[in-house]
């Protein structure tokens, strides 16, 4: 038991890792760093552990994934070209079932031509899950997108049910094609139906539960994560497709009438950030889970005296290509016959049909699906299974690195302009507020805010030299920061509580610089000074002295507002000696914002704002301040200099931080024991 609670949570800083990985190296795609760490998963004895139940695993994992993906689908635009969705999901699953087949009864000889078949079912179908994957890292024209979201939504229930039907016929020695075709569209259609009288029951309970004053958010959302699964359940004990009740749940859910209630926007709320958190957990759950299927199946094989490695590997690359010709030339054939019909160019269409061949990678569906095979395949069942997982890794791997040649790379243009004249604009209003009150003290932290966002939409904003130049800067800002007070500690002018509040100060600063815009070797050598700087001190006399210094709050304001104005006049010289190296306006810049600083300090702000941290306390002002922002918004939008996309985005930021603002659980055990001391 404890051996499992160990695995898990490995298992859940697995799923951190590769997030913090591919936010280092964005090239890297995260599905690929996900299956890399679920090997070495396999090699930490993850792989012990794992028996999964194929079937638990399309129900829990599979059917919530397909259920959001079919929320989101672009439904109406998926309707447009619904003629190749259906050649994709119908003809091509058989076909590529069919070729693989009879490719892997060629290489695998002496296993049954019906086991052959199921593998080529089970490679059959695309995964919307891995397309939707490769979907992020590049940018498909939108009747791409559609189809590909479409065939991976609904040819999963083809290829199932013609694994079915392999395995069948390996089981019985008999097969019957119109009896196939019935069992087809019985399931598809049993499914749908399913799908939809979940929906309808679900609505129907949201309205009972309304006449009696008794739906609440929590009810709701119980309902809606029950759907997928309760969808998959029924239709499976029915002997229908799972799958297609789960889509249709989810497309229904999503294209129902939509009501503008407190109580609806409440629920698409806290049901979006829910979703969100599952999607990411659940994808990365199915390629760590390719990971482990991988280091498990292949340590026994690599030993097998019946294959040897070098014909594993040649089988894996030539199922591989088989998959990819198959498909290349299906798509060929009906783009061709497409152009004749329409009387169109048939080169028009060549990178459609590129897109549309690499783009189609396999999944976790093709792994859960093969493990349903009877194991009466004897010892070609680990072969098979590790035939399914090997091709479907390789297939992704390929997507991934021949995709870059056909579509272009996803690029985020970043246009805050608008957004910094804005906030610019709520500043002024705040500045002018602040002269009409006597205690300015809240309104200056609520400014203080507004400019640190406005530093970082500039930040966003300039060009990346303009940014490497700002982080640059800002090293060297915190590196004279630090010389200044390790020399006011040496001649010590300052105590213990000033050093350690003014160095909490100075990592603050660290910890604002964007260290993937600066060298490595920089940043690592700012934080070794500052380590170096201070073991030096709690080694020498100097820590001495500072203990033996008192406290008291005025004497640190004090120590605080000296040091720090020392440092600004040594800051602001050293930056204008700088001008001719660094653009103008980013060294008038910084310039700026010390002086403003400088005067917060000289006014006792900084050990307000630092309180502020713990305790959020001018919950006026920031009102105020969302109030001007809310307003200024509509003002820009009415003009013309905001569209409504960006006005939207915005309200959105400003309704989120004024939630967090009114939330009422900021106390924290550092700002109740500063208060006490205060009192």
């Amino acid at each position: 038991m404890l051996h499992t609670i160990f695995y898990v949570i490995i298992f859940l800083l697995a799923l951190i890792i590769s997030n913090v990985i591919n936010k280092v190296f964005p090239k890297l795609a995260l599905p690929l760093i996900q299956v890399v760490l679920g090997v070495l998963l396999g090699f930490m004895g993850a792989s012990k552990l794992l028996d999964v139940n194929p079937e638990l695993f399309l129900g829990f994992i599979i059917a919530p994934l397909l259920f959001r993906e079919s929320e989101e689908a672009d439904v109406k635009h998926i309707f447009k070209h619904t003629p190749t969705i259906l050649v994709l999901i119908l003809p091509l699953v058989f076909l590529t079932a069919l070729g693989l087949g009879y490719l892997s009864h060629l290489l695998l000889i002496g296993i049954p031509l019906a086991a052959c078949f199921a593998l080529g079912a089970s490679l059959a179908p695309t995964d919307a899950i891995a397309v939707g994957s490769l979907s992020k890292n590049f940018k498909f024209p939108k009747r791409i997108t559609s189809i590909l979201q479409g065939e991976g939504l609904l040819n999963d229930a083809s290829g199932i049910i013609t694994f079915q039907i392999a395995v069948l016929a390996l089981v019985t020695g008999e097969f019957f094609l119109p009896l196939a075709i019935v069992d087809l569209v019985k399931a598809s259609v049993g499914g749908a139906l399913i799908g939809l009288v979940l929906v309808w029951l679900k609505s129907l309970i949201l309205r009972l539960l309304e006449d009696v004053a008794a739906r609440d958010i929590t009810g709701y959302l119980i309902l809606e994560f029950i759907i997928p699964l309760a969808a998959f359940l029924l239709a499976e004990e029915l002997h229908l497709s799972g799958i297609i009740a789960v889509v249709v749940a989810g497309v229904m859910q999503a294209n129902g009438i939509k009501r503008t209630t407190l109580f609806d926007a409440q629920v698409t709320k806290v049901k979006n950030t829910i979703w969100d958190m599952m999607m990411f957990m659940l994808n990365s759950v199915v390629f760590l889970f390719l990971g482990i299927e991988l280091h498990q199946l292949l340590t026994p094989l690599l030993n097998s005296a019946v294959y040897s490695n070098t014909r594993l590997l040649i089988m894996v690359l030539l199922l591989t290509i088989g998959l990819f010709v198959l498909r290349f030339v299906f798509l060929m054939l009906y783009y061709f016959f497409r152009s004749l019909r329409k009387r169109q160019s048939f080169r028009i269409y060549l990178n459609d049909i590129a897109l549309l061949t690499f783009a189609g990678s396999k999944g976790t569906v093709s792994i859960a699906t093969i493990l349903l095979i009877p194991r009466t395949v004897n010892d070609a069942h680990s072969l098979l299974i590790f035939l399914a997982a090997a091709v479907t890794a390789l297939s992704f791997l390929v997507g991934i690195f021949i995709l870059p040649f056909f579509a272009a790379k996803k690029v985020t243009k970043i246009d805050n302009l608008a957004k910094i004249a804005i906030l610019t604009d709520v500043v002024s209003e705040l500045r002018h507020d602040m002269e009409n009150v006597k205690h300015r003290e809240g309104y200056a932290i609520a400014i203080d805010s507004y400019q640190e966002r406005i530093q970082k939409l500039i930040i966003e904003q300039e060009s990346t030299s303009m940014s490497v130049d700002f982080n640059d800067l800002q090293l060297l800002v915190a590196r004279l920061e630090a010389e200044g007070l390790e020399a006011a500690a040496r001649a010590g002018t300052v105590s213990m509580h000033t050093y350690r509040t003014y160095s909490r100060y100075i990592r603050s600063l660290e910890q604002s610089v964007m260290h993937h815009l600066v060298s490595s070797l920089q940043f690592a050598s700012l934080i070794a000074f500052r380590a170096l700087h201070a073991l030096i001190s709690r080694l020498s006399p100097v820590e001495l002295t500072l203990k033996m210094r008192t406290n008291q709050r005025e004497e640190t304001r004090d120590e605080i507002t000296t040091l720090y104005f020392q440092n600004t006049e040594l800051i602001l010289q050293t930056l204008e000696n700088l001008e001719a190296v660094y653009d103008a306006q980013l060294i008038d810049f910084l310039q700026a914002e010390r002086l403003r600083a400088a005067e917060f300090v000289a006014q006792g702000g900084y050990i307000t704002r630092l309180l502020h941290k713990a305790q959020p306390n001018n919950l006026r002002e920031m009102m105020r301040a969302y109030y001007l922002e809310r307003k200024v918004i509509f003002e820009y939008e009415a003009a013309g200099q905001l569209t409504a996309r960006e006005a939207r985005l915005m309200r959105q930021n400003v309704n989120v931080l004024e939630d967090y603002s009114m939330a009422n659980n900021h106390h924290t055990l550092l700002f109740d024991f500063l208060e006490k001391r205060k009192k």
